[in-house]
């Protein structure tokens, strides 16, 4: 049994070809290459095939499903399809810093219910920069209060397949119901087993999405609502025990590290009375601590062109 799968989603774009050539450069004699390949064009379909024959030629671990679906169902279907000791979805439009991702291998010996990755952001492939991390950084244990938001980059999860496969059936169902659900995986398996661990090692690179109008008109209201439900809905039903002290300052954490972002987004796109009323259900998963019914409210009565102050200071506050 190989100690890794990678596995990889990848629909109508041709960005795969930079990922699969940083994943060559890896030992890849303990590691499986999978793809679920979603695109319904034709011609792309087409296309792609010559490019996975080639790299058939070069990675012998390599192979390929061709799968229709949304994300969520996808992954539902695939995360514990292979078999291996730890699997990591990627995206295709993600790429590895390989002298890092290099150093992982070392760290699958041991036996871990799983490890979150740390990246870094790019825009344009000349933006990587191959680096090895020279510092003494250590692994550390998954921290719920300042770790929580990490776990929604699902290109930087490795997770134990033992561990998915102990609790897949019964978390099934709800694996459907955001755009996050490995969180659902993810939090079911520290509240059961702990021994998550954080590494704190850039070996990702994720690329800053660019939306086109069509994507925002069809896609921006139902990710706004993911980033409540696929956070806050795990942490209610695994972590009910919490107090109210330590749920506020959680919700405190995410709202401003991932929510606020997207809020901003909607707001642009479509305006504060849809934005609200979009997400009126999705705020009464907790209470809203203070600071955060006080922000939303100033949100709500400040003019719009007032709102990239807002920004500004929430990027001041975060550092």
């Amino acid at each position: 049994m190989k100690i890794l799968t990678i596995l990889i989603f990848s629909g109508d774009r041709f960005n795969i070809k930079e990922l699969i050539n940083d994943i060559s450069k890896l030992d890849l004699t303990n590691i499986n290459v999978r793809v679920i390949e979603w695109s319904e064009n034709k011609d792309i379909i087409k296309k792609k095939k010559k490019l996975y024959n080639s790299f058939l030629k070069e990675i012998k671990n390599f192979k390929v499903f061709y799968q229709k679906g949304n994300w969520e169902f996808k992954y539902s279907k695939y995360i514990n399809k292979f078999k291996s000791k730890y699997i990591l979805v990627i995206g295709d439009d993600d790429r590895l810093n390989v002298p890092n991702f290099k150093k992982i291998e070392n760290y699958l010996k041991g036996n871990f219910s799983g490890i979150t990755l740390s990246f870094k952001n790019f825009k344009k492939n000349k933006d990587i920069k191959f680096t090895s991390d020279k510092s003494e950084k250590k692994m550390r244990s998954f921290n719920i209060f300042q770790d929580l938001n990490r776990i929604g980059f699902t290109s930087c999860q490795i997770i134990n397949v033992n561990l998915i496969n102990k609790i897949i059936n019964k978390e099934k169902k709800y694996l459907l119901s955001t755009k996050f659900p490995q969180n659902f995986i993810i939090l079911k398996i520290i509240k059961k087993y702990a021994n998550w661990k954080i590494l704190d090692i850039d070996c990702i690179y994720n690329q800053l999405g660019s939306f086109s109008n069509s994507w925002l008109n069809k896609n921006l209201m139902v990710r706004t609502k993911s980033e409540y439900l696929g956070y806050f809905i795990p942490l209610k039903k695994y972590y009910s025990n919490l107090k109210r002290s330590e749920i506020d300052k959680i919700y405190i954490h995410i709202f401003f590290k991932n929510i606020i972002s997207w809020l901003f987004l909607s707001l642009k796109y479509f305006g504060k009375r849809k934005t609200f009323e979009n997400i009126r259900n999705e705020r009464k998963i907790f209470n809203e601590p203070i600071i955060v019914k006080i922000f939303m409210l100033i949100i709500y009565l400040i003019p719009f062109f007032l709102l990239n102050l807002l920004r500004i200071l929430r990027r001041i506050f975060l550092k």
